[in-house]
């Protein structure tokens, strides 16, 4: 790897994202950890901002996910009102599957994104946008765009059934 700036500068925020990203497995107060998805999200958007030129998709990031996303997930987090150790409790059997899990989705995007990485870009130097990236959504990767949105459903019709259950 040939050592420029913004190859630097790609590390420097990577790096950011892989320790904020850590806080949200390790961190065991669901508040805290939750916070630490936020530094997630908005450094992810450094990223697409500073290293792909694209301003709007890291609006969309700051927007959907760090704001809107996270402040429902802080909602229910707050709306559930768990004791010290209730959320200790709770996730002590499933680290391990959450781990492996995780640990494989990982494995795999390296290995889809080592044969399709090109190098890295500064800004400017491709003008990736809303229209590159729909074009991109809606032909090559609207099989994935179909699993997301089904894994989107599924997760909704979880959070119903877990809402119901206690009530």
């Amino acid at each position: 790897m040939v050592i420029n700036p913004w190859n630097l500068v790609f590390l420097f925020f990577a790096l950011l994202v892989l320790l904020s990203a850590v806080g949200v497995v390790a961190i065991r107060h669901p508040v805290y950890s939750a916070l630490s998805l936020l530094a997630n999200l908005c450094i992810t958007a450094v990223l697409y901002l500073v290293l792909m030129g694209a301003p709007f998709i890291a609006m969309i990031q700051v927007i959907v996910y760090a704001g809107a996303i996270m402040v429902f997930f802080l909602f229910v987090i707050m709306l559930m009102n768990l004791r010290k150790g209730e959320y200790e409790e709770r996730m002590v059997p499933w680290r391990l599957l959450l781990g492996v899990s995780a640990a494989a989705v990982f494995a795999f995007q390296v290995f889809i994104l080592a044969g399709e990485w090109r190098g890295f870009l500064p800004p400017g130097a491709h003008g990736f946008g809303a229209k590159d990236l729909s074009h991109l959504i809606f032909t090559r990767y609207i099989l994935a765009f179909e699993l997301v949105s089904v894994l989107i459903f599924v997760a909704a019709l979880g959070a119903v059934a877990l809402a119901k259950k206690k009530l």
